[in-house]
């Protein structure tokens, strides 16, 4: 009997096709993007020779390729999400910590299912995009460490959910999967930099292109009355 496999078939050269891809790929990507990856090097290197006891050592010993994998993850599900992600009736904004100007002294109320901005502060990111959030009638959280219970959490309240998600270049790709395993279509803004712990010595704020995350709301609900600066 004749097999017709539904989906896929790999042919004996596909290894070999898939090999040269991917070394395309690299390397055209790291010429592409040789500004904004211009300082991986010199932080792996000083990362893996870091000796000192702590938890995140894995993470801050990425691999330069996953840097532009998880670019690229996240790029492709966003385009895949967004038609249902404009769809569902409601959507939840989630913050990273970074963001909060004040971090890790930040005044945001302490909830269970996620911190929420109290605005102390007008120039901090988190203020902004809890001010944007609002006129748009969408809600804005703070991320808690078990991503996938908080977003379950909000669709169970919100059943036509849809989740926004602020976070950095190695998170948000993963937090968009979190998302789909729980049934919530997520789109994304990367930070434009990572101000938190893991990646400095003395952290700061974070921060991203609040035009992106206005785009991204206006493209589902059109444009708010009054909405904030870009």
């Amino acid at each position: 009997m004749k097999i017709h496999p539904p989906t896929y078939r790999l042919g004996p050269e596909f290894y070999d096709k898939l090999t040269a891809f991917v070394q395309d790929f690299v390397t055209d990507g790291f010429v592409r993007f040789a500004d904004e990856f211009s300082r991986l090097d010199e932080f792996i290197a000083g990362a893996c020779a870091d000796r000192r006891d702590r938890d995140d050592h894995s993470l801050r010993r990425s691999a330069r390729e996953l840097y532009l994998l998880e670019a690229v993850a996240f790029k492709i599900y966003d385009e895949l999400n967004r038609e249902a992600f404009n769809r569902a009736r409601d959507t939840l904004i989630v913050l990273p910590d970074c963001l909060s100007l004040h971090n890790p002294d930040c005044r945001k109320t302490d909830g269970k299912w996620g911190d929420e901005c109290r605005r102390c502060v007008k120039g901090c990111q988190a203020h902004q995009v809890s001010l944007l959030g609002e006129r748009f009638g969408v809600r804005t959280v703070y991320s808690k460490r078990k991503l996938s219970e908080q977003i379950e959490h909000y669709r169970h309240k919100n059943r036509d959910l849809a989740v926004v998600g602020i976070a950095c270049l190695m998170m948000l790709a993963t937090g968009m999967r979190t998302a789909a395993d729980v049934g919530v279509p997520a789109r994304g803004v990367l930070l434009n930099f990572t101000g938190c712990e893991h990646w400095n010595d003395r952290p700061f704020a974070s921060q991203f292109q609040l035009k992106r995350l206005k785009a991204v709301l206006e493209e589902k609900y059109g444009p708010a009355n009054h909405a904030t600066d870009d």
